[in-house]
């Protein structure tokens, strides 16, 4: 199929190549008539821009590439929809390219996108320890969710030591002792920061409660089974803090086939309040994140980057909130 192009469009209407071109940019010295007329030829004939083109000629091609864990993940699904607001209203579409929380599918993703000429890139990073490990980026990028230390990144996250301590000392405030907490393996700065706000509140309360911390490790598809092991063997739990929804949700399900009642016998508190937590049963007390204002954010940001102008600061960080429900 041979591809229509602005010269195509402009031999049909009879119009010079340059006034096309303009109309289809929506330039101010295009007449109105003029703009829906070009607008209208080339969309019956199946015009596209040529976006590469665009690209060696320095243009912004109105597109921005996003890298993140999992977009089926309901964290993740509400941030991207901050980000598609956001970028539609400045004009800019978004290219999303999922890694599976896979480093060798980040390395791809990034060299993908870039070879698909974006403007720029929003990325959750699979390790957050190793700065050089953005070095391939060579469009401007805004971290989305991480913290590197020390780092001169544009980056938008969650204080999410300030959230671990939130649940913590929820549970402890409500008389439970016994608290679990179940983190993913990942060396990521949620679950480092998640687990230190956890600590500061044994801390605050008993060094003898922290000496006796039970810091548990799973994939959130196994974090049932990894408490009901513990649970099986030790017996000792009245109260779970999970790294996120998902893990709370698991959790839950895991204690209610051991015979345990929720929130009786042991608490249950999550992270992210993700839409699932006020509809089910016992509903779920969670850490609460504004989803939409960390997606739109960070696109914000990118945008002002990628127009060059120098942003004020560099790390943008929200403080989430408690939502207590029935679960504990």
């Amino acid at each position: 199929m041979v591809r229509v192009t602005i010269r195509d469009v402009a031999k049909v209407l009879n119009l010079s190549v340059s006034t096309v071109s303009r109309a289809l940019n929506d330039k101010e010295d295009v007449d109105e008539r003029t703009r829906i007329r070009v607008k209208t030829m080339a969309r019956e004939m199946g015009y596209t821009p040529n976006l590469m083109a665009k690209a060696l000629k320095g243009k912004t091609l109105g597109l921005l590439g996003v890298v993140i864990d999992d977009n089926a993940n309901p964290f993740y699904a509400e941030v991207v929809k901050g980000m598609e607001r956001e970028a539609k209203r400045h004009g800019f579409h978004l290219l999303l390219v999922n890694t599976a929380a896979d480093y060798s599918e980040q390395v791809f993703a990034i060299d993908f996108l870039q070879n698909k000429g974006v403007d720029g890139i929003l990325v959750a990073p699979v390790k957050d320890t190793i700065p050089n490990e953005m070095d391939p980026i060579k469009v401007p990028f805004v971290i989305v969710g991480r913290h590197f230390e020390n780092s001169t990144f544009t980056e938008v996250y969650n204080d999410e030591v300030l959230g671990g301590y939130l649940a913590t000392k929820h549970l402890l405030d409500s008389g439970r002792r016994k608290i679990v907490t179940i983190q993913p393996e990942m060396d990521i700065f949620p679950t480092r920061g998640r687990t230190e706000g956890y600590r500061k509140a044994l801390r605050e309360f008993s060094n003898g409660l922290l000496d006796e911390s039970l810091e548990l490790k799973s994939s959130p598809e196994e974090a049932g089974l990894i408490l009901k092991r513990y649970v099986d063997s030790e017996g000792k739990v009245d109260a779970v803090f999970a790294y996120n929804d998902m893990y709370a949700l698991e959790a839950i399900a895991s204690l209610k086939t051991s015979g345990f009642k929720v929130p009786e016998d042991v608490a249950v508190i999550g992270y992210d309040d993700i839409p699932y937590a006020v509809y089910v049963s016992p509903a779920l007390t969670s850490v609460a994140l504004d989803k939409d204002w960390l997606g739109r954010t960070a696109v914000e940001l990118l945008i002002k980057m990628i127009s060059g102008k120098v942003l004020k600061k560099k790390k943008y960080i929200q403080k989430p909130v408690l939502r207590v429900r029935d679960s504990g």
